[in-house]
């Protein structure tokens, strides 16, 4: 027995949630390694830059901000994919407990068939039958 999908809404937003995380994993992952990049690039050409241009900017400054980089884009894409895993499991929920109840409602008319013989009038079946 199944039951009819509802709240399609919730359903587009949860795939959506989730396409949006493996973006942003996959534009964090290039930009960290852009980053890393650019900062060895441009220790190359500022050659023996001073202060805190020079840390932000350096190879190993690059190396870091990459890797901030990376972990941010780590969270966000653990936070957008368990909202949008969030909304299935509830969706899920709901659906499931819509198919119990369809069932429980089902079996309770099931044994609610009249089960008294016609030859018998009535009564509680401990009573003995009346005599004739």
């Amino acid at each position: 027995m199944t039951v009819p999908k509802r709240f399609d809404i919730l359903r587009f937003m949860s795939a959506l949630l989730k396409v949006f995380a493996w973006i942003c994993l996959v534009l964090s992952i290039l930009m960290a390694i852009g980053v890393v990049l650019f900062g060895a690039q441009a220790s190359q050409f500022l050659g023996d830059a001073s202060g805190a241009a020079g840390l932000l900017i350096g190879g190993g400054g690059g190396i870091v901000a990459g890797l901030f980089i990376l972990l941010a884009g780590l969270i966000y894409f653990i936070i957008l994919y368990a909202s949008g895993e969030m909304i299935s499991l509830q969706l899920a929920v709901e659906e499931n407990t819509r198919l119990t109840a369809a069932l429980l409602l089902r079996m309770h008319q099931d044994s609610q068939v009249d089960t008294r013989s016609s030859s018998y009038p009535g009564g509680f079946t401990s009573e003995p039958e009346p005599y004739q």
